[in-house]
């Protein structure tokens, strides 16, 4: 009844893939805390200047505040064994330091797996912690002394509750496994052969019947030794002289069961660190997605009404006669700036963007705002507007990609390579060389004014006087259009 995992772990234990320990020591309680793993590893690196945790003995409870950083740096979900080396709920931890590992808990997208013998201390502050679907809770029971510790469980609120037969030593007998998610069981390890508790084969049965029975995810971890696996030749049993290891399945004295690995997980919720949050998250982001909406179609209507005046004005004739008598400026490029407060090239994009939409995409002008990309995305296309509507069908690729979700940049790269040969073809003719390098530098510099200047000096003398008003026009004009071909590159 559980959900099949191969978790990536960095640890030996086989139900979890990290452990976390923002306390360390603790205290014998009860017949199971014999042979102790956490205080045979504490003992190994006890007053090791290297191992700072391990600086005091075991039996005196250390809390470490740098711990509770540790979550927020793993970059991926993990399954997390909190407190391997110590106990979350012993009597030495200040309830307010449990507060501050929920608080962690809470605030990060890991299934935390908490797992105490201290029932009592478990039943007595669930009422005050917040369990986030993310944390599991779990009780030791390592023989039928200790059923009582699952009544504990059972009023704890969290999405999954658990209980570790591990070790198991004694006979479990009838268990209530009501309200209870999983259940993991193992034999003893970790001592020399002789001080070991044997695991009986009949206990585990049992055991597994029961989870059967009740639709609890049963994983079995381990015999302990190779000397309690009534199979011999389980192929998960380490070879002799090699170490169980983390990626591979095989563990302690070996874990199969008539051949078959009980290694199983409930099924556990998706979790969210903070409910309210998310929704929080959900409206904004709802918010963003409107407002787009909007200001899509505000461009759009900005960009109409911006080419139909540039349009309007330019059917009444040349030059800057006209839009002095009708708006009060000399040019286009004046408009914007004076009387709009809009960039010259903000408003030139906004323009070409809907002129192409229009020319190649009218339809979406009715009813396909949602399929209107961002005008800085569409202005690439400018320059090739006329080519492109001549001849659709040459370019209807690199048409689609301004409509889709092809990334700007990959798209503008895109446009560069496909005109790239025109660009070429329309390289100036060797007699033209000297000529351009009269304006190169203003050109370079982007200083118009500069390079009309240049323009009107050569070619002033050469006018008739009637002509001068016309010949001015026509370099503000000139100008206007420089502006705007920078623009649109």
């Amino acid at each position: 009844m559980g959900i099949e995992i191969q978790a990536r772990r960095s640890t030996k234990i086989e139900w979890t893939d990290q452990t976390w320990n923002p306390v360390v020591g603790c205290h014998l309680i009860s017949s199971g805390c014999k042979n102790c793993y956490a205080k045979s590893m504490h003992t190994r690196h006890f007053g090791n200047p290297k191992q700072p945790k391990y600086i005091k003995p075991f039996e005196e409870v250390v809390t470490w505040e740098d711990e509770l950083e540790t979550p927020y740096q793993w970059k991926e979900v993990k399954r997390v064994f909190v407190c391997s080396m110590s106990d979350l709920f012993n009597k030495d931890v200040p309830t307010e330091f449990i507060h501050k590992v929920f608080d962690v808990m809470n605030a990060t997208p890991h299934y935390y797996q908490i797992l105490t013998k201290r029932s009592e201390r478990l039943k007595e502050l669930a009422p005050e912690l917040t369990w986030t679907p993310n944390i599991w809770a779990g009780v030791t029971v390592e023989n039928g002394d200790h059923l009582n510790r699952i009544d504990h469980l059972r009023d704890v609120p969290a999405s999954i509750r658990f209980i570790s037969f591990e070790p198991l030593i004694g006979e479990l007998g009838k268990v209530n496994l009501q309200g209870i998610h999983w259940a993991i069981a193992g034999g003893e390890s970790g001592g020399s052969l002789k001080s070991l508790r044997r695991l009986n084969r009949d206990w585990v049965d049992l055991l597994r019947e029961q989870c059967d029975e009740g639709g609890v995810a049963f994983f079995f971890k381990q015999w302990g030794r190779k000397e309690f696996n009534p199979d011999q030749s389980d192929p998960t049993i380490p070879a002799k002289g090699e170490k169980e290891k983390k990626d591979e399945k095989t563990s302690k004295g070996g874990h199969l069961i008539d051949g078959i690995s009980y290694w199983t997980f409930p099924e556990f919720p998706t979790y969210y660190p903070d409910v309210a949050l998310r929704e929080e998250l959900y409206k904004l982001e709802e918010t963003i997605s409107n407002s787009t909406k909007e200001f899509t179609q505000s461009w759009v209507s900005i960009g109409e009404s911006l080419s139909i005046i540039k349009e309007r004005m330019e059917g009444l004739g040349s030059g800057k006669l006209y839009w002095q008598a009708y708006l009060g400026v000399n040019s286009f490029q004046e408009y914007c700036k004076t009387r709009l407060q809009l960039s010259r090239e903000t408003a030139t994009q906004m323009r070409q963007a809907f002129e192409i939409i229009r020319g190649l995409k009218p339809e979406l002008l009715i009813n396909g705002a949602e399929q209107i990309p961002s005008y800085t995305k569409l202005r690439k296309l400018g320059p090739h507007q006329d080519m492109i509507i001549k001849n659709p069908g040459k370019y209807e690729e690199i048409v689609e990609h301004a409509f889709d979700e092809t990334p700007r940049s990959k798209f503008n790269s895109e446009v560069n390579k496909r005109f790239k040969k025109r660009n070429k073809a329309k390289a100036k003719p060797a007699h033209h060389e000297q000529a351009d390098s009269k304006y190169s530098k203003a050109i370079d510099a982007s200083d118009w004014d500069k390079y009309i200047e240049l323009i009107k000096t050569d070619l002033s003398s050469k006018l008739i006087p009637t002509l001068e008003d016309e010949f001015e026009s026509l370099l503000e004009q000139l100008k206007s259009m420089l502006s705007e071909t920078v623009s649109s590159e």
